[in-house]
């Protein structure tokens, strides 16, 4: 439904509860003020739509959060003032010069909001603005703010569970449209197509990565986008698609075959729907995250794959973005705790037999007190567990 307000916005409820996370996070570590330029970040706290949000790293924004102050925002863009004052939750904004001249008009911004002294955190910098403000702001300590942002978006306050799930549901229903789609020589951009265009007409503001549509080879290597390649008869097709409702992300994967599948290709299969089901099994609070990594990856070995298994991780924090922190990965000792909605994807890849293909299953769960709950439902291929 069209309102004329923020874009694309949960509701009051939501949004003041993540603001209060923001601030409670800053005060937990003595952090005075808090400086966001990632258009994420500037949206997260303003409710603001800014151009070009997600896809792109441009510095075109800022956004200053202080407790007991009004967050002001930034813009270099000509006309942003009409936008900002209309279509976000925030009251003050200021206006900066390109982006060569962001040091001293950070600066400016900072001394008219009479702000000198402290701890101001940032969630990215250029260098030479971070010189610049070291320099002609002596009394502010500028420090990282990434475990302030981790610490404020990988748990989620109860006024953003539903939109997450309505996202969820909107990616699943793309998966299933892009899953209709597919017959032996229809192209991977034309599933892609039908997978998007359910999505964007169920209310997706956008994608949060380019689809996924791989198909043989391209399974097999892990092709990251559809490509004009028409699907064949006997190969396994990977589909990952993502929407995004009121800024939260949903995220869903799952591989189909074309006609009957080989015998490579039911084992490669069963191997990561096993680990995606000891996985989702194994998360609880207070489980490391790195143990359910540890537990996907001995499923596939133990079925013979080690060495076509995804390196990067077993699963990430879903919400505001995509890959939040902490992923589920080696080395990443970080306890799970209640409200995390954790998404989990074994991912296995023959690239080095064209003929198999590869395999990505993606479901994803809220962690509770007691255990986890589901928050997808879409039906894995039955002739690939057959």
């Amino acid at each position: 439904m069209w309102n004329d307000g923020p874009l694309f916005d949960p509701g009051d409820a939501a949004f003041n509860a993540r603001l209060d996370k923001v601030i409670a996070a800053m005060k937990a570590r003595e952090i005075d003020g808090l400086l966001l330029l990632k258009h994420e970040s500037v949206r997260y706290v303003s409710g603001f739509y800014t151009k070009g949000y997600r896809p792109f790293l441009d510095f075109d924004y800022v956004a200053l959060v202080r407790p007991g102050h009004d967050t002001v925002v930034g813009y270099a863009l000509g006309g942003e003032d009409r936008r900002i004052a209309r279509r976000s939750r925030v009251r003050k904004s200021f206006r900066l010069p390109p982006l060569k001249g962001w040091g001293p008009g950070i600066e400016q911004l900072i001394i008219e909001e009479g702000f000198t002294q402290g701890r101001l955190a940032f969630d990215l910098l250029p260098h030479f603005v971070f010189g610049h403000l070291s320099a002609a702001l002596p009394g502010l300590e500028l420090v990282d703010a990434s475990e302030i942002w981790a610490d404020t978006t990988a748990t989620k306050c109860p006024e953003e569970l539903p939109v997450i799930e309505r996202a969820l549901e909107v990616a699943q229903a793309g998966v299933a449209a892009a899953l209709e789609a597919i017959e032996p020589g229809v192209t991977e951009i034309a599933v892609s197509a039908a997978g998007e265009e359910r999505m964007r007409l169920l209310g997706s503001e956008m994608n949060p990565f380019i689809p996924v549509v791989s198909s043989g080879i391209n399974a097999a290597i892990w092709e990251r986008v559809a490509t004009h390649k028409p699907i064949g008869e006997g190969e396994m097709v990977i589909l990952d698609f993502g929407s995004v409702i009121d800024g939260y992300t949903g995220d869903s994967a799952r591989t189909t075959v074309v006609g009957t599948p080989t015998a490579e290709q039911r084992a490669i299969y069963r191997a990561a729907y096993d680990a995606l089901n000891r996985s989702i099994e194994a998360v609880k609070p207070g489980v490391l995250c790195s143990e359910i990594a540890m537990i996907s990856q001995r499923t596939i070995e133990d079925a013979g794959f080690a060495r076509y298994a995804q390196p990067w991780a077993v699963g990430h924090q879903l919400g505001f973005g995509l890959h939040g922190t902490p992923v589920l990965a080696a080395g990443v000792d970080v306890p799970i705790e209640p409200g995390m909605v954790i998404n989990i994807e074994p991912s296995i890849y023959t690239y080095d037999d064209l003929t198999v293909g590869g395999v990505e299953i993606e479901d994803s769960i809220l962690v509770e007190d007691g255990g986890v709950r589901l928050l997808t439902n879409l039906p894995y291929d039955q002739a690939l567990l057959s």
